[in-house]
């Protein structure tokens, strides 16, 4: 039986004995020797909201969930439970229900969120600012 399978080896070029080696993953390197900063600058972020407006269906809401989270440091899930009565048009005020024990907050509104938060409310839009399809 050995024998056989020594033949039907040789036949198809594969070892007759499988060879080890002891191979190592390569040590990841610091963020720092990849890249001088770990955060975007202004003009960066200005990029990504007018780049995120262009892209698909909901550009808009995009863009304006864009430059909301970076004005107002908000999480992604702080973002997404975002609701449309959170956000007071009147007085230019949004308040944050804050996640990882953090304290709720009001921060103000400045024009270009305020126009960027109308142009997406006119759209006609659900109860929470970002919905999930």
């Amino acid at each position: 039986m050995y024998e056989l399978c020594q033949k039907r080896a040789r036949k198809r070029a594969i070892p007759a004995t499988p060879t080890i080696v002891k191979r190592k993953v390569p040590r990841r390197r610091r963020n720092s020797d990849y890249r001088s900063r770990e955060y975007l600058s202004e003009k960066e972020v200005g990029e990504v909201i007018a780049a995120a407006a262009k892209q698909g269906r909901h550009g808009l809401r995009d863009s304006a969930l864009i430059l909301i989270a970076y004005r107002h440091g908000l999480r992604v899930s702080e973002l997404v439970s975002l609701r449309w009565d959170q956000i007071d048009f009147a007085q230019g005020l949004v308040h944050v229900a804050r996640l990882k024990n953090g304290m709720a907050s009001v921060h103000p509104l400045r024009g270009p969120e305020l126009r960027a938060l109308r142009r997406f409310a006119a759209g006609g839009c659900e109860h929470r600012l970002c919905v999930r399809e």
